[in-house]
């Protein structure tokens, strides 16, 4: 509950939205509240909607598919160009990340700004195409990973990321979803996402990344230096051997949910996975 809100705005430009949550430092932004309501902040003070603003829609073109930071996670799911592209590896991530009723609440941008270490959209995310938006009042573009590594000083400086573009992927490539947890549709422990492009029947592009075996979602640069160089078919034994020295540099958040050597463990098989499957895909196309 927020109890000591006293003050509720509503603009209607991204400009207006900024300056109102900078000008008092107990404001905050609005979306869908999921996480807002949740934390309880008793500080909170002035509430900042931002339904008005204009970034609740999804626009796709033949360039790729850009998210307003207002879209819910269910939106992403139901969207026939945002669920579907690059084998719908959005899409699953987003099921993972709550229950249908509170990804029907829950927006993009509110997602990503409080991604948690094991963050399915957030892994997805990195394996893909993709850049933000952000603004602070003035407007900047960056790669997601950019914004990952510095997310918190975004949340810091009480910046407003406005949406996401993710360019569409090669015609011969396709990205694949792995996750465990305790239950087929808890949150997961440890997630992987992968993307593989073809050409002439080897893997000419791929990315992975891993959520759940690092502080924050990590793609695994070195990983995807050893096995783009090779320019062979991708094989179990060759994905192990360039997995482990990228595992080696993370450092998991254990809990009781698992320790750092099943995180790293469970991290290593998803990624080999992910990174088969999306091979093998790619290579039908």
């Amino acid at each position: 509950m927020l109890r000591n809100v006293k003050t509720y705005h509503k603009p209607t430009v991204v400009e207006e939205a900024v300056a109102l949550v900078h000008s008092n430092p107990n404001a905050a932004y609005l979306g869908g509240g999921a996480w807002l309501t949740a934390q309880g902040d008793p500080s909170l003070e002035v509430l900042v909607d931002l339904q008005k603003v204009g970034l609740g829609t999804i626009e796709a073109d033949l360039d790729g598919v850009r998210m307003g930071a207002t879209v819910t996670l269910q939106g992403i799911i139901d969207h026939d160009n945002a669920g579907s592209m690059a084998g719908g590896i959005m899409a699953k991530a987003a099921s993972y990340t709550q229950s249908r009723n509170l990804r029907e609440q829950g927006t993009l941008g509110g997602t990503l700004m409080v991604a948690g270490p094991e963050d399915p959209l957030t892994t997805a995310f990195l394996v893909l195409d993709t850049e933000v938006r952000y603004a602070d009042p003035n407007v900047h573009t960056a790669p997601f990973a950019s914004f990952v590594a510095y997310r918190d000083r975004l949340l810091k400086t009480r910046a407003l990321l406005t949406d996401v573009h993710v360019k569409r992927p090669a015609a011969r490539s396709m990205a694949s979803f792995e996750v465990v947890g305790r239950s087929p549709k808890d949150k997961p422990i440890v997630c992987a996402a992968a993307y593989v492009a073809v050409e002439e029947g080897l893997p000419v592009d791929l990315r992975v990344a891993v959520g759940g075996a690092h502080v924050q979602p990590a793609r695994l640069l070195k990983t995807e230096h050893i096995l783009k160089g090779q320019e062979q078919l991708l094989v179990a034994e060759k994905i192990d051997a360039a997995l482990d020295p990228a595992l080696a540099e993370l450092t998991p958040v254990e809990d009781f949910r698992g320790s750092a050597a099943y995180r790293l463990e469970m991290a290593k098989v998803l990624a080999r996975r992910a990174l088969l499957d999306a091979w093998e895909k790619a290579r039908r196309l």
